[in-house]
């Protein structure tokens, strides 16, 4: 990553190359970004273990959208005293994850973001995870630019939101696009009528377009680290990508290069950031363009952090009114105490306790000899301590049923093979590609054997799709709180069920 000198200014400031000793045009501008907040529009805690080398450092007590609200009001306000524009952006996926979510289906979201003052952001594929009215609805009701590209009405032809703006910075025009995973194909919304465009395809047209009327061009994507690197590699003229979906932390950005040159004054790739998820940081990328002697703009320098949103900061008073006027109603119920966890239920390598959690408590509620569950499926930790029906919509925030079925051995060892889900009553080990062992009840899976099975709606419609299963019509939901309300206590189960290597 270049060094990355302090603004003097926004447009047209007198800059020295180090390298070619000629004054050069510039001009400044820092885009704030969030990704994957998924209805976390309160603080939050991580789990005190350490899930992975990627965890921020600060993991009590941080985010909520009134908090960052201040801290992204108080940059802007310092850098536009010196003269550099600022945007705040989000990459996608506001909704689903929270009883925010669940309750209000995105309109809280955008109520808060709008007050907090949110200048543009894309589609997420969850927010396609509403009836196609809804996510309209949704889009009329922002008080910021909504952007996709790539998401257009079968009916009409016509885009579903903006596929992309360009703004001035100073004397620069820069161009922001907004793309969403294909994935999103599969959601309520898009399913009513909406075609979803391959990602990648649709970037080569917009960005040549995009380039015939601007200098620089920005996307806003959710389409994930390994596309967003894949975009930058195939797809000339992006300068800046600021991505989400695949709920990366880059804390200082990274950079896809053009080419092995080394270029004069030229960033010479495709900077890359992304902020983890829930807004427990606020991303800034600071970006300072300069014009080549040819009178070409581009990207000179860059410098990108995380910023953590933490409890001293002061919340803003009008964002968390709309956040009050939301959670109040609801808090009542949402802060109905279940249990407690005896300790944090989240993520040791393969080990992953609250994944453990859901497939023992549905196994042993419908006393099947084993229960499945898709990694993805499990959308949070839970921290040690009481455990409140908020705590569980945001573990399980999507209301999917209890399925059963009946299933041959060989069948079964194929499906952990392909997908390699959480268990329980199952222990198995992959090695770079073979299973190597399985297991149900400490006997090995005989391959004529029938065994009989359980798991969640959402992956037996992908999974088992030739395989008969029974709607048990419960959701996994009620499953999971009636089993805690039972235990009182729950203990997270660090065994090594699921050894998965390469």
């Amino acid at each position: 990553m270049k060094s990355f000198a302090p603004f003097l200014a926004a447009a047209a400031v007198a800059f020295l190359s180090p390298s070619t000793s000629v004054l050069a045009e510039t001009a400044a501008l820092t885009i704030l970004h969030t990704n994957d907040t998924h209805g976390h529009l309160l603080p939050f805690s991580y789990p005190t273990l350490s899930a992975g080398d990627e965890d921020p450092d600060v993991r009590s007590d941080i985010g909520g959208i009134a908090r960052r609200a201040t801290l992204a009001r108080e940059i802007r306000e310092d850098l536009r005293k010196r003269g550099t524009e600022v945007w705040l952006v989000d990459a996608g996926d506001i909704c689903d994850g929270t009883p925010f979510s669940t309750e209000y289906r995105g309109e809280a979201d955008v109520a808060a973001m709008s007050a907090a003052g949110y200048d543009y952001a894309v589609l997420g594929n969850h927010e396609f995870n509403n009836t196609l009215a809804r996510l309209k609805k949704l889009i009329q009701a922002a008080e910021y630019t909504v952007l996709c590209a790539n998401a257009t009405e079968r009916s009409t032809g016509r885009p579903l939101a903006e596929p992309y703006v360009i703004e001035k910075v100073g004397p620069v025009r820069v161009a922001l696009i907004g793309l969403v995973t294909r994935e999103a194909a599969g959601y309520p919304a898009a399913k009513e009528g909406i075609e979803v465009i391959d990602e990648i395809e649709a970037a080569r047209k917009l960005v040549e377009d995009a380039r015939r009327r601007a200098d620089i061009v920005v996307v806003l994507s959710h389409i994930g680290r390994e596309q967003d690197e894949r975009l930058a590699s195939e797809v000339p003229g992006v300068d800046v990508i600021v991505g989400a979906h695949s709920h990366s932390r880059l804390p200082s950005g990274e950079v896809v290069w053009r080419s092995e040159d080394l270029i004069a004054d030229d960033q010479n790739g495709t900077v890359i950031v992304q902020a983890h998820q829930w807004g427990g940081e606020l991303g800034r990328l600071d970006l300072l363009f300069s014009k080549g002697q040819g009178g070409t703009w581009r990207v000179d320098r860059y410098r990108a952090r995380l910023i953590p949103v933490t409890a001293d900061i002061r919340p803003d008073s009008v964002v968390e009114a709309v956040v009050r006027k939301y959670w109040d109603p609801i808090a009542a119920r949402y802060g109905e105490v279940i249990g407690r966890a005896s300790a944090d239920f989240c993520g040791r390598g393969d080990d992953r306790a609250e994944y453990n959690l859901v497939a023992d408590a549905v196994r042993e509620t419908f006393g099947t000899q084993f229960e499945l569950e898709n990694l993805g499926g499990v959308r949070s930790p839970l921290i040690k301590g009481e455990i409140t029906l908020a705590d569980l919509v945001t573990l399980e925030p999507f209301g999917n049923t209890v399925v059963t079925f009946q299933i041959a051995g060989r069948d079964l060892k194929r499906l952990l093979l392909r997908h390699a889900p959480a268990v329980s009553g199952i222990r198995y080990r992959i090695e770079y590609g073979e299973l190597v062992e399985a297991t149900v009840a400490g006997e090995p899976i005989a391959e004529d054997a029938i065994y009989t099975g359980a798991t969640n709606s959402y992956f037996a419609g992908f999974a088992l799709k030739e395989v008969p299963v029974a709607d048990t019509g419960r959701s996994r939901l009620q499953v999971l709180t009636d089993y805690i309300r039972s235990k009182q206590v729950v203990r997270p189960a660090y065994d090594g069920r699921r050894v998965v290597i390469g």
